[in-house]
Parts: C-alpha cells; sequence; structure tokens
C-alpha cells in the first residue's frame, strides 16, 4: 500500500498565516502556484521501454490537470509552461499550474493526485509582510592560492586548490566574508632555509551553494563540479541488472 505524503501549502508565512488559518479563510479570493509531479520516475516510468516513457508521463500529467479541472470547475487553472500538441520535449511538459479560485477551493487542491506543493502567491485582503532579512547558508568557496618564495624567479611555482566554507547570505557576500581570511592567509614566514614564503590568493575558482541549513558529520556535500569523460564498460546502465540504486558502493 502506498503511503500518502502530505503536500507541502508554502509562502503562508508571508501574509501571516499557516496552514490550519489558511484554511479558514474559506472563500477568500487566493492566486497560488501548483507544482505538479510532473517529471516523478515512478516504478511504472522505470518498467517502460525508453521509448514509451515520454509519451506516458506527457500523459500522466495531461490526466492529472484533467483531473484538477474536473473536480474544481470553480477554479480557474493556466499551464505556466508547456505544450500538449505534438512534438513534445522534456521542458514542454507542464510542471506547474497558475490557480487562481478560493482558499477553500485552493486547499482542496493540495490532495489531489500529482500535486507536490502549492505556493501562495496572493491572498485578497491581504498584504506581503516585509520579507526578513535573507537566512545564512552554507556557501563552499573555490579558491586558487599561488605560494611565492623570496628571489623565485623562474621555474616551477607551487600552487594549491583550497575549499573554504563560510556561512553567507549570496555568492558575492560568500567572498567578501573571506577577505580578511585571503590576507592572514598571506601573512608571510620564515621557511627552512630563512627565506620568506607567502600564500596568496590568486583567483577565486568557483563558489558553491550547499543548500544545506546544518553540516551533517555523517556526510555532506559541500562542493559539486559537473565534467564529462568517456565511457568506460562498467557504467553501461542495464536497468534490472546493474541498477545504480541497487549497485554495492565503493
Amino acid at each position: 500500500m502506498k503511503l500518502h505524503t502530505k503536500t507541502l501549502v508554502l509562502g503562508l508565512e508571508r501574509f501571516g498565516l499557516n496552514e490550519a488559518s489558511f484554511g479558514r479563510l474559506g472563500g477568500r479570493k487566493v492566486q497560488a502556484c501548483v507544482h505538479l509531479r510532473t517529471f516523478d520516475v515512478t516504478a511504472a516510468v522505470r518498467k517502460l521501454d525508453p521509448s514509451k516513457r515520454f509519451r506516458y508521463m506527457a500523459s500522466r500529467v495531461e490526466r492529472w490537470i484533467e483531473n484538477l479541472r474536473r473536480l474544481h470547475p470553480r477554479v480557474s487553472f493556466r499551464a505556466k509552461a508547456g505544450k500538449f500538441a505534438g512534438g513534445r520535449r522534456w521542458s514542454e511538459l507542464p510542471s506547474s499550474l497558475e490557480a487562481r479560485g478560493s482558499a477553500r477551493e485552493i486547499s482542496a487542491i493540495a490532495n489531489a493526485a500529482g500535486v507536490e506543493s502549492i505556493y501562495v502567491a496572493k491572498v485578497a485582503g491581504r498584504r506581503h509582510r516585509p520579507s526578513p532579512k535573507a537566512a545564512l547558508e552554507w556557501y563552499c568557496v573555490r579558491a586558487f592560492v599561488v605560494i611565492c618564495v623570496e628571489r623565485a624567479k623562474s621555474g616551477l611555482q607551487s600552487t594549491e586548490e583550497r575549499f573554504m566554507l563560510v556561512r553567507a547570505r549570496s555568492f558575492e557576500d560568500a567572498k567578501k566574508r573571506l577577505r580578511q581570511q585571503w590576507r592572514e592567509y598571506a601573512t608571510p614566514y620564515l621557511n627552512s632555509e630563512s627565506l620568506m614564503v607567502s600564500w596568496q590568493l590568486d583567483h577565486v575558482v568557483d563558489v558553491y551553494q550547499t543548500s544545506e541549513k546544518e553540516i551533517d558529520p555523517a556526510g555532506t556535500e559541500v562542493y559539486s563540479k559537473l565534467s564529462k569523460r568517456r565511457m568506460r564498460q562498467k557504467y553501461v546502465w542495464h536497468p534490472g541488472k546493474n541498477d545504480p540504486l541497487t549497485r554495492p558502493k565503493p
């Protein structure tokens, strides 16, 4: 038996509401964005031949939208992205709907099949509360450092790739917060030959937002960079035989 996962209703705090008080607004007019589970790769999708998967997912999301319109005829729905005609691409499948209706009806939509979350954008008679100052989040700053040695003028120069975790409000804020650390990091010291050495920031290579609120000691991704390489035979995926979900971890 598949367990029902409660749909999230988001954005309510901007109007001084929670899910309980929102439900009590009754006939108050609301504008919301309904996010759909368009790209969920369920067991039904996995078992299909690849040539049939896209068609199945397109039919599934159309069925969800038709069901919403049938069950909630007083709500106005408009697909925010996507086409239902032939020649579809992945990007053309609708993944969200703009919905206009009463608070009571918008609340009821949360229980409909295919709905992942609802973001409330407007509530009649209620103003947005001022947005709180952006919360601090974890960022990883990847920097390229050069090691300068007194009197060294040619030959190979040692370098370092340094990854720094910092709590900040944005990508630029993360770089700014490390300025003092880079100055301190470049403080000269004497090596074994009594020559001065300074580790100096050359440039910031990248800033990565972890999207994590807390750093889990059991394992937390702090940096990721995508690239390409030639396919290796052991990674040719045959679903059901060497499924990545069941393959032993290295």
